[in-house]
């Protein structure tokens, strides 16, 4: 029961992870952002803006990679509710 909710948990964070960087690939892709890494930081050194002649992005791959990870999110966090229900439900009946 435990390992199945570690590991929506663990689902739940990478599918936001994904939704981050493919939100990130898009903006830089604009040209809005200074350099920074898929995690949101200012790389070191780097505050120049990106080339965007450079980069090319599909934006029709981006929106199928957002839709599956916010899919793939919501799923993880069923998961969730349901096990948090089971887990009250179990203490329920032993009290």
């Amino acid at each position: 029961m435990i390992n199945g909710m570690f590991n929506a948990l663990s689902g739940l964070k990478n599918s936001a992870q994904k939704l981050q960087e493919s939100a990130t690939r898009l903006q830089n892709s604009f040209g809005f952002e200074k350099n920074i890494d898929m995690v949101g930081k200012a790389k070191p050194g780097e505050s120049e803006l990106i080339d965007t002649n450079s980069i090319y992005i599909d934006i029709s791959e981006e929106v199928v990679t957002q839709i599956t990870a916010k899919v793939a999110f919501t799923a993880n966090a069923r998961v969730v509710v349901t096990a948090d229900q089971i887990i009250g439900t179990t203490l329920d009946i032993k009290s």
